[in-house]
């Protein structure tokens, strides 16, 4: 639910900078969706499952747990802001 809320967010985010930049809007909304999603994809099939593996070995390890279940969000947000800064602030 958090990685649907941050894809919608940064989504709408791209749509409207490309407004006020005179970019097309549709392409640039897609970009940002995929700058989003690629990584966060990409985290969960590669890195979680490892995670998730040693939860199972310490289960009360709370920052890890955390880790675990949201880290895809904050790469992929990251990765947003990135781009974001990369295509409209020139």
């Amino acid at each position: 639910m958090p990685g649907t809320i941050a894809a919608i967010i940064i989504t709408v985010l791209f749509f409207k900078s490309a407004l006020d930049s005179g970019k097309n809007p549709v392409h640039m909304a897609l970009s940002g969706f995929l700058v989003f999603f690629v990584p966060a994809l990409l985290w969960t099939y590669f890195i979680t499952p490892g995670l998730k593996d040693t939860l199972a070995h310490d289960p009360s390890n709370t920052l890890l747990k955390f880790t675990a279940n949201y880290a895809y969000v904050a790469l992929g947000s990251l990765c947003s802001i990135w781009a974001w800064f990369k295509i409209f602030k020139n």
